[in-house]
């Protein structure tokens, strides 16, 4: 079995581990340089997800206490 191939099974079972029932997103793992590719993708779309998910904490903050000072209806 070729390296690229072993790592994709590798990944694929600890995926599962961790996310049963849904399958393991492709990723190009057959060099070192490929995963070191894959690796910095995956940082970057983090990266992006951390900030939307910050922007959205900081707007349920704002309207929940937007809402706590507003007055009754």
């Amino acid at each position: 079995m070729a390296a690229g191939e072993a790592a994709r099974e590798d990944f694929a079972r600890h995926w599962q581990a961790e996310f049963p029932g849904e399958p393991a997103p492709r990723m190009e793992l057959g060099s070192v340089r490929a995963m070191e590719r894959e690796l910095e993708r995956c940082r970057r779309h983090l990266r992006r997800l951390q900030r939307a998910l910050a922007e959205e904490r900081f707007k349920v903050g704002y309207l929940e206490a937007a809402l706590a000072r507003a007055p009754p209806p």
